[in-house]
């Protein structure tokens, strides 16, 4: 006799439109606009941490050193991807990684200053034209190109995964679980960083130019 009201077994996809459709979002620029990606919540309160390590954390997010590893990461994501793929912090205090949708362009800059780096669109060699620097523009040795993002907008934010063939869905899974993973990576090297260091203020003297008269001699 065959058994009534019991449920399908899930198979290989539809396990995937659940990993997809239940994956946390967050927005992609401002909550008024609506637009969503797939994103994790790395607030520090969320963070498996001690007391005390809870608390060096949170006095170092103003500290860039502690999250350069991270940024490492999240550059190395890019760079795979051919820019086509972004990670990028979100939030009033940046507590969100979201993956957003972007790409690369063609800069038109042909010189760099080999002192300061200033990219220019100078095309002969020359010395660099800011003031107080005494390096000299170099030809750049390839094109230049600068990556951009698209904030604004969504990622599958209204999806509807029935309609997606299995190759599609495995194509995204394998991009968003790369994204988790990254994720993860992230928040291990600032906890890494928490367990080592502590912030303190210290007072430091700034370069300053300032324009002074000189008696004429």
């Amino acid at each position: 006799m065959a058994r009534t009201g019991s449920a399908r077994p899930m198979n290989h996809r539809d396990r995937l439109v659940e990993y997809l459709s239940k994956h946390f979002r967050y927005y992609t620029m401002n909550p008024w606009n609506r637009s969503t990606s797939y994103a994790r919540n790395v607030k520090i309160h969320n963070l498996d941490l001690d007391p005390e390590t809870r608390e060096r954390a949170y006095a170092l997010l103003d500290v860039p050193e502690a999250f350069a590893g991270g940024n490492r990461l999240i550059e190395q994501f890019g760079r795979k991807h051919d820019w086509r793929w972004q990670v990028g912090f979100s939030g009033r205090s940046g507590g969100y990684l979201v993956l957003y949708h972007g790409g690369k362009e063609r800069s038109g800059y042909k010189t760099r200053c080999n002192l300061c780096g200033r990219l220019t669109w100078y095309e002969t060699e020359q010395p660099c034209h800011v003031e107080g620097c005494e390096g000299t523009l170099e030809r750049l040795s390839g094109e230049h190109y600068r990556t951009f993002t698209y904030p604004g907008k969504g990622l599958d934010d209204a999806a509807d995964y029935a309609e997606w063939t299995t190759e599609e869905l495995e194509e995204r899974a394998r991009l968003v679980r790369e994204f988790d993973r990254l994720a993860r990576a992230c928040v291990r090297s600032f906890i890494r960083f928490a367990r080592t260091h502590r912030a303190e203020e210290r007072e430091i003297l700034v370069p300053k130019t300032v324009r002074v008269a000189v008696k004429l001699r």
